[in-house]
């Protein structure tokens, strides 16, 4: 590589400044409102350097897509296996059962490099909390990655018919992606936000001026540019750091801005006699950073993640300081320690066969492990047309099912404790964002719906106890006509059934993020949310018998005064979100559980 395409220390000088800015949007966005596009800065410089790197060696003949590949490897993987396996072990020790599961699933897609479509299809149901998100930063290197996948091939492809098509080519390309783009992001922000056919366009922009610049001879002109461009691509970049905001219109028409700016810096890098703006970014300190841009940026997220979750009440600039005492030594020795020795090791000849076979072996390992890791932190039916999940499947004691929407799966693995505490058959039906009641017309055809699925499982099963938990304040129907028929429906099919009621819902100033910008305790449910509650808790209440069992939750989650406590005893958060109980939480309705499963039917 170093033959065919010569060091520029102003490009690591150029990271260095987009991994400032990202790392200064990361510790706080009112420091720098539009850091977060330091990402797209990296966007560009990917597309060129890859672009001249290939160029370059396809003239000198020595181009191979083994040896690039082989380069993508020893350059990305092993620097994220370590900080995949370190978060890993850190979310263990820091996370709550939910945010591990998601943690786990988090792992399996970073390390397919799909972890970008994974965050854009994640819906609002669970609001996204960044601090129990510690892969979220992995979207663009999942970006990155999907577009090496296909542009080496391409560009050879057209390398090898003429420059005017390959220049053609990538143009019309780049127009593409760009116009997708701004027609996607007044739609669905969030997929042109992490989409690769929205975000290519800085890539391919990239790759573009590297084509052009590779066919250009060095003029009066282009020396006189090479001065004027750098500094409006700076102005530009330092407007783009101050003045974009991180909101629904982005990427759209503003992603022109920092992307514009990069390249208008990159113009004079590649000059014999470079201007302020290449001296400036060829500073020692400025090279130094940009060399650790890579590690920096793979274990910073997850340090701020773990440190904001655990450390809510510290103060903000405290908080600051620790995440960045933390994250520059681990990027630092990651960089000397795993990212150099590796691919110094991996890069070599002989070893292609090893680095392909190693990233082979470790993601076969990662995937597997993470969604391993999911689904034992979080017990819920993910695709309902593939059926139930059944654990002590020879047990004899007793068995029980559990039904219900996202308020179902949060007790799973309190539930499945319990199971295995009374030797029972635990047979699991609950699904986030599914509707766990019948429609109100017992002519109405279910189909294939969450209902109709849970039913078969119960009949199927015959169980002892049928525990429903919901979110009954958006489920339940004014007259109760919906309950009323699952529970028609499921007393053959049961000696029992446990309806556990809903527990409040925290007021928008008692989450995580609330609270490390100074909300604190006590925390009351609003009124409208309250009354809704109250009203289809007394609807559950009104329904037990001597076959239908109701667990009031209510004392469980208000204190003497009727605030609702956010932590235990022990400095545990009791919720994972504002409407759902963490795994501690959970924990305090597993004493009134285990009584009722006790007791015969």
């Amino acid at each position: 590589m170093a033959n065919s395409f010569p060091y520029r220390p102003s490009i690591d000088g150029l990271r260095a400044v987009a991994i400032l800015a990202v790392l200064i949007f990361h510790l706080h966005p009112s420091w720098l409102p539009g850091g977060f596009v330091g990402v797209d800065v990296f966007f560009v410089l990917s597309g060129y350097l890859i672009t001249a790197v290939i160029t370059a060696e396809h003239q000198h003949g020595n181009f191979s897509l083994g040896k690039f590949y082989q380069r993508r490897i020893a350059r990305l993987f092993p620097a994220f296996i370590v900080m995949a396996a370190a978060t890993m072990a850190a979310a263990a020790l820091i996370y709550s059962a939910q945010d591990l599961a998601s943690t786990g699933e988090s792992l399996a897609t970073a390390a397919a490099s799909v972890i970008n479509l994974r965050l854009m299809l994640q819906g609002a149901y669970f609001e996204l909390s960044p601090d129990a998100e510690p892969f979220l930063h992995c979207w663009s290197l999942s970006v990155e990655e999907q577009f090496y996948l296909f542009y080496p091939i391409l560009l050879v492809l057209l390398l090898r018919r003429s420059r005017k098509l390959l220049l053609i080519g990538l143009l019309g390309l780049m127009l593409v992606s760009l116009a997708s783009c701004l027609v996607i992001t007044p739609l669905r922000s969030p997929w042109a936000f992490y989409l690769l056919p929205t975000r290519a366009w800085e890539l391919l922009a990239g790759g573009f001026l590297a084509l052009r610049r590779s066919h250009q001879e060095t003029g009066a002109s282009m020396m006189l540019a090479s001065k004027f461009f750098p500094w409006l691509g700076v102005a530009l970049l330092v407007a783009s750091f101050i003045l974009i905001r991180e909101a629904a219109g982005f990427p759209g028409y503003q992603a022109l801005f920092p992307v514009i700016g990069t390249l208008l810096v990159i113009t004079g890098t590649d000059m014999p006699r470079g201007g302020g703006v290449q001296r400036i970014l060829a500073a020692p300190l400025l090279v130094s950073i940009g060399k650790l841009s890579y590690s920096l940026y793979l274990w910073h997220w997850p340090v701020f993640s773990f440190v904001d979750y655990k450390l809510l009440l510290l103060e903000e600039t405290p908080r600051a300081f620790l995440k960045t005492a933390i994250t520059v030594p681990l990027a630092i020795a990651s960089y000397r320690f795993i990212e150099c020795p590796a691919r110094a090791a991996l890069n070599r000849p002989a070893s292609r066969r090893f680095a392909l076979a190693a990233l082979v072996a470790s993601l076969a390992i990662c995937i597997p492990t993470g969604l391993a890791i999911r689904d034992r932190n979080y017990l819920n039916v993910r695709d309902i047309s593939k059926g139930k999940l059944t654990f002590n499947r020879t047990r004899s004691a007793g068995s029980v099912v559990l039904l219900g929407d996202s308020h179902g799966s949060m007790y799973g693995q309190m539930a499945k404790q319990l199971a295995d505490e009374l030797g029972y058959r635990l047979t699991v039906m609950s699904a986030s964002s599914g509707d766990p009641l019948p429609l109100a017309s017992a002519d109405t055809p279910e189909g294939e719906s969450l209902w109709s699925q849970s039913l078969a499982a119960v009949r199927q099963d015959s169980p002892d106890f049928v525990i429903i938990a919901c979110q009954w304040s958006g489920k339940l129907d004014h007259d109760g006509i919906r309950l009323k028929r699952a529970l028609d429906e499921l007393r053959p099919l049961t000696r029992r059934i446990i309806l556990l009621t809903q527990p409040p819902r925290l007021p928008p100033e008692a989450t995580r993020d609330a609270i490390r910008k100074g909300a604190r305790p006590p925390f009351h449910e609003e009124g409208v949310q309250k009354s809704r509650r109250m009203v289809v808790n007394a609807d559950l209440l009104a329904r037990a018998s001597d076959r239908v069992l109701v667990i009031d939750l209510e004392s469980l989650f208000h204190d003497s005064s009727g605030a609702i406590p956010f932590w235990d005893s022990e400095g545990h958060l009791l919720f994972h979100d504002r409407g759902h109980l963490s795994s501690h939480g959970a924990q305090r309705v597993r004493s009134l559980l285990a009584e009722a499963l006790k007791k015969s039917p």
